[in-house]
């Protein structure tokens, strides 16, 4: 793969996946609260339990691409096994709902889309430092 595209790619992979770790946090957060509060109606759909494989559909993919384009270049462990954890972690609290029940679905994507978030800016980090360009 010609290494402009490689990065600009990687780039928006990771940009994406910041994106939707976040929404699926916002989503276990916020969910909830909006709907007990009253403003059910406009937010209807942050209570439906497809949103969650929904967000998975971009999620995973955007972590797989960012990341394995990104590690191959700037070596970083620690992106990798953030992003793993985060990765079995969010995908965990999908599969396991009916074992973790609700609260420990939304504690269980909360923590794992942080730890995603936080693989994701640095892996985005790490390749504007070395321009993750081959050698």
């Amino acid at each position: 793969m010609d290494s402009k595209l490689s990065l600009s790619l990687r780039s928006l992979a990771d940009r994406v996946g910041i994106l939707v770790s976040a929404l699926c946090a916002i989503h276990c957060a916020l969910g909830p609260i909006l709907l007990a509060a009253g403003a059910a109606l406009p937010f209807a759909f942050l209570a439906e339990e497809g949103l969650h494989e929904l967000l998975l559909w971009a999620i995973v993919p955007a972590a797989v691409l960012a990341f394995g384009l990104g590690c191959r270049r700037h070596k970083d462990l620690w992106v990798l096994v953030l992003g793993l954890l985060g990765l079995v972690g969010i995908v965990s609290s999908v599969l396991a709902r009916e074992v973790v029940g609700e609260t420990g679905e939304r504690v269980l994507a909360i923590a794992s889309a942080g730890l995603l978030i936080v693989a994701h800016v640095r892996n985005f980090n790490r390749c504007r430092d070395t321009d993750c360009h081959p050698e």
